[in-house]
């Protein structure tokens, strides 16, 4: 089963290989059918014309993105008329150049099988060696300096349709490749974000504290865990419905955002705050925390609705398991809901 990566990198990739192909084939046998018009080689005046009516035709087949229709066509083309410019022409020439980039640029054409890639390359080979054992002079001689002209003309073609293809390909794959770790990154944020406050959810914000815990143990540095907790959120859903409820929790989460440390939506209407900060500032800075929010009003439906919290916090002086931590945090949390809510509890520094 394909993926998305799969289907967008094909998307691109077969878009701008057949398009590409179609536009230099174009361009290549309009060149031959001018130049056989003016040497007067009827038969691949003609065979070039037609060929040049064909992939003016096969722009719509690569708008419609009929990719199978196109490749058997083009394949057919080249083949044909790489071996009838070598009998016609000879071998000096260089037109058996054109079958090796089909057999090459088989492998770059959407919409083909493993199967048929195998077989159109064994059958180009097959061509082509049966030309290098059979055909040596041609039926039309050409002029010295116009044969020697030709002949590097179709080796840089086929040099840069090989090149293009090759191009297109790496360059399709890195634009894919890219828009693919960016989709990581964003699923990433999606997978550590809380969908409502945009806050870090329980299992990220785990990670992230447990880590800042650590680097402030190595580090010798005091740090606290704060454990809050709206007060009465349950009576906002009550009274005025979830979408109020939410409006708390969104107002709440950016108020305590202001904060320099780590902010986790823990649950529900419950947050988590790492600070690293001197134990007797902390203090003041989650008081000053409980203050603003108690001040900030929430208007909902023509009321200006009043939102507290209340505070547990945990403050070290030296690295300890988070579980201990936030347990007693929690404690303190419980505490100060238990005497009157809207307060900061705390036992001290340990």
């Amino acid at each position: 089963m394909g993926t998305t990566y799969d289907a967008r990198r094909g998307t691109l990739y077969n878009e701008r290989i057949t398009f590409f192909g179609n536009v230099i084939a174009w361009f290549v046998h309009l060149l031959f059918c001018l130049l056989f018009w003016q040497l007067d080689v009827t038969s691949l005046f003609i065979s070039n014309g037609v060929s040049v009516l064909y992939y003016t035709i096969s722009f719509y087949f690569v708008h419609k993105q009929w990719y199978g229709i196109f490749f058997t066509g083009l394949f057919i083309e080249v083949v044909y008329n790489a071996i009838i410019s070598t009998i016609i022409l000879g071998w000096d020439v260089n037109m058996h150049y054109f079958i090796l980039m089909m057999a090459y640029g088989v492998f770059f054409m959407p919409s083909v099988t493993e199967r048929q890639r195998i077989l159109t390359t064994t059958l180009a080979m097959l061509i082509y060696s049966i030309l290098f054992i059979y055909v040596s002079d041609g039926i039309v001689a050409l002029p010295q300096h116009i044969e020697q002209t030709l002949g590097l003309f179709c080796i840089l073609s086929t040099v840069m349709m090989i090149a293009g293809l090759s191009f297109i390909f790496e360059k399709a794959v890195v634009e894919v490749t890219d828009e693919l770790e960016l989709s990581n990154e964003r699923l990433l944020r999606l997978a550590s974000t809380d969908g409502l406050t945009g806050l870090l959810n329980r299992k990220a914000g785990h990670e992230r504290v447990s880590e800042a815990i650590e680097q402030a143990g190595r580090d010798g540095d005091p740090y606290a865990l704060v454990l809050c907790d709206i007060d009465r959120f349950k009576s906002f859903n009550e009274t005025y419905g979830h979408d109020c409820g939410d409006r708390v929790i969104q107002q709440v989460a950016a108020t305590l955002s202001s904060i320099d440390g780590i902010v986790v939506r823990w649950g529900g209407e419950e947050f988590l705050l790492f600070i690293s900060e001197q134990s007797e500032d902390v203090y003041a800075s989650v008081e000053q925390l409980r203050r603003q929010i108690e001040a900030t009003y929430l208007e909902y439906e023509g009321e200006r609705l009043r939102v507290t919290m209340t505070f547990g916090l945990a403050v070290r002086m030296q690295e300890d398991a988070l579980e201990e931590i936030v347990k007693e945090a929690d404690h303190y949390l419980r505490e100060g809901k238990r005497n009157g809510k809207n307060q900061v509890r705390t036992g001290g520094v340990r």
